[in-house]
């Protein structure tokens, strides 16, 4: 499992290399990592196709004190294979920190809840038994809808025009019911506080975009007490060009190797892996 885990994912990185390299020229006015520079005031319309849904959202961001802090408000609505989402946001950086709230409501209507296991946290929970209770042409085994609020402290760090780093620690609430299947982290937890920490690095240039390593380490609500799980993995993206300016293709990659219940069940591999492509609108 190790090595073909290994393997799926040096594929997956030279298919994503070869993909933003091939994509439609960037127009000569725009460079290929622009969503890597700095970010600027403003309010946009931002449209999301992550392959198994969109994702709309409105964005206003305002100076505050100067070029070096601001403050932004965000409203999304998210619309996916497995789940529906309404988000609000607002956030305040000054210098290289930004501090953000979001709360919001999701309803998931292909809900996978589980069973405890007589000597497992869960019964019948691990991607083979997903796979067979959730086939990805058949119908749903059942919905859930609850509330979720999260706090976030973001640290930016532009180190020259070649390389950049950030990093965040996030605590999150989600309502969702016992032993559920969270499909944005792609785990099982209970209801509770989460808390988060990411990191991640881009080497980076004007004419292809950037790519670098990414890390993820968070504290999941089991039984009682919390959990931690490392993944790692990386992320890559360049400007694609199918309009004149701002749009993006996201790649992001993350893998658990050896871990029966991590990942998206239809990858029949520990990984969670997601394409986006991004187009956004000033209004």
């Amino acid at each position: 499992m190790r090595a073909s885990v290994a393997s799926y994912a040096a594929a997956v990185l030279v298919a994503t290399v070869s993909l933003v390299a091939v994509a439609a020229p960037a127009y000569a006015d725009q460079r290929r990592d622009f969503m890597l520079t700095e970010l600027t005031e403003g309010d946009r319309l931002i449209l999301d196709y992550l392959g198994t849904g969109a994702q709309v959202s409105w964005v206003r961001r305002r100076g505050l004190y100067g070029r070096a802090n601001d403050y932004s408000l965000r409203l999304s609505s998210l619309l996916a294979y497995s789940l529906g989402q309404l988000a609000a946001t607002a956030s305040l950086r000054v210098l290289c920190f930004e501090l953000e709230g979001t709360v919001g409501y999701r309803t998931v209507w292909r809900n996978l809840s589980f069973e405890p296991g007589e000597n497992s946290y869960c019964k019948d929970c691990d991607r083979p038994a997903r796979r067979a209770r959730d086939p990805l042409f058949g119908s749903s085994s059942g919905t859930d809808h609850f509330p979720f609020a999260q706090g976030t402290l973001t640290l930016y760090a532009p180190m020259n025009d070649y390389f950049v780093m950030t990093s965040f620690v996030s605590l999150r609430y989600e309502g969702l019911r016992d032993r559920s299947y969270d499909w944005f982290f792609a785990d099982i937890h209970d209801p509770g506080l989460m808390v988060n920490w990411e990191f991640a690095a881009f080497f980076k240039h004007r004419d292809w975009g950037g790519i670098g390593p990414y890390l993820q380490l968070v504290s999941l609500p089991r039984a009682g007490r919390h959990e931690s799980e490392f993944a790692f993995g990386f992320n890559a993206l360049g400007r694609f060009g199918l309009v004149q300016r701002n749009d993006v293709l996201y790649f992001t990659f993350l893998m658990r190797p050896g871990d029966g219940t991590y990942g998206v069940h239809s990858y029949f591999a520990p990984i969670r892996a997601l394409i986006v492509y991004r187009l956004t609108l000033p209004l």
